[in-house]
């Protein structure tokens, strides 16, 4: 009864329209498993005496020869024991965690398991597929980033570094069933319900309230952390040329040179003239002096311009006026407007410039 009973507690998380097929996985199974009824899960939980009971937080038909057919509607942090030094710093974590989660999610109250080794974190989603929408455009893969990005945002990167979800991974473990790595364990107890009479057995500590917010209250830093990952792959790329090929770069050829303004721009936001700037310097600078592909340069222009964003809220859509500064750019062949010119062309440009 109390197996049954977590297997409907679980399922209420997911969207009724979508429950199966989806997978599981047991003790005995070793592997994931396509089911199709609760009936069957039921079957193969008692088949394995209800240790290590699984099941996928996602269905089985995520996507068809590369395209995304499913939303990332699912949130799933794990907190492990392992990762913290006392039951006191795991606790501390857990809450800051809700609170974060509560502060992001417009008052979201997730469901909290503990699973003898740790907490587990389940909150879901009213959802979209990111794929679909033109500002994840040139994005590998934007849904399945997004799973490992809401993993480690809420709780500041303390969650379980060994486990990064995906649609084909996100196993959750069920109310009631007992985790093998636990069993015959009795020294690690949950610091909020000192209660268990089983160490081992994944018990509730707190309900989901039936609530799923919007995932567009996370798209704004989802969209900086994929711009940042990217910023970090090149620069890791860069760092791995070796050094004669490094000599051509734009870091040896232009440092202290004629556009080393343009790189000090280029980490500088401004208020003004941000259209300007875009079209008539930094779009020309990236295609045509530096060499860059349309995809780096347009990531590098995005995160230059959600920057400006902050410091004065932009008046244009910043998706459309990259892609037409870059196409202008990559078509003509021209090359950024010089500094003198500039100075005669637009003088309080140029002076926010100088500054």
């Amino acid at each position: 009864m109390s197996i049954n009973k977590g297997i409907d507690f679980l399922l209420y998380h997911f969207d009724s329209d979508s429950i199966f097929p989806r997978t599981i996985m047991t003790k005995k199974l070793g592997k994931q498993e396509v089911i199709y009824s609760k009936t069957k899960v039921l079957n193969h939980f008692e088949d394995s005496n209800y240790v290590d009971c699984r099941i996928n937080a996602f269905p089985s038909y995520v996507d068809y020869k590369g395209i995304q057919r499913y939303p990332p509607d699912f949130i799933f942090i794990d907190l492990d024991r392992s990762d913290f030094k006392t039951l006191r710093g795991l606790q501390t974590t857990l809450s800051k965690t809700l609170k974060n989660i509560s502060r992001l999610l417009d008052g979201s109250k997730p469901t909290v398991l503990w699973t003898g080794n740790g907490y587990h974190i389940y909150q879901p989603l009213e959802s979209i597929i990111l794929e679909q929408y033109d500002i994840f455009t040139g994005f590998e893969r934007p849904s399945n980033h997004f799973l490992k990005f809401a993993k480690d945002y809420p709780s500041s990167g303390k969650a379980d570094t060994s486990n990064n979800p995906s649609f084909r991974s996100c196993l959750l473990r069920i109310p009631y069933s007992f985790n093998s790595k636990c069993l015959g364990k009795f020294e690690v107890r949950d610091p909020i319900n000192t209660m268990h009479s089983e160490d081992s057995q994944v018990s509730i500590i707190q309900e989901w309230n039936g609530f799923r917010p919007s995932i567009k209250f996370l798209l704004r830093d989802f969209l900086h952390y994929l711009i940042n990952q990217k910023i970090k792959e090149r620069n890791k790329m860069i760092r791995n040329i070796s050094r004669n090929e490094r000599n051509y770069t734009i870091f040896y050829e232009n440092r202290g040179g004629k556009y080393e303004w343009i790189e000090q721009l280029l980490k500088t936001p401004l208020m003004d003239y941000r259209k300007h700037v875009i079209s008539l310097i930094l779009s020309p600078y990236l295609i045509n002096v530096k060499k860059l592909t349309y995809q780096e340069s347009y990531y590098i222009l995005i995160e230059w311009l959600s920057q400006c964003n902050m410091t004065r809220k932009l008046d244009f859509n910043p998706n459309y006026l990259v892609k037409s500064s870059l196409n202008t750019a990559s078509g003509k062949g021209i090359p950024p407007m010089r500094l003198d010119t500039l100075k005669n062309k637009n003088i309080d440009l140029y002076h926010n410039i100088a500054k």
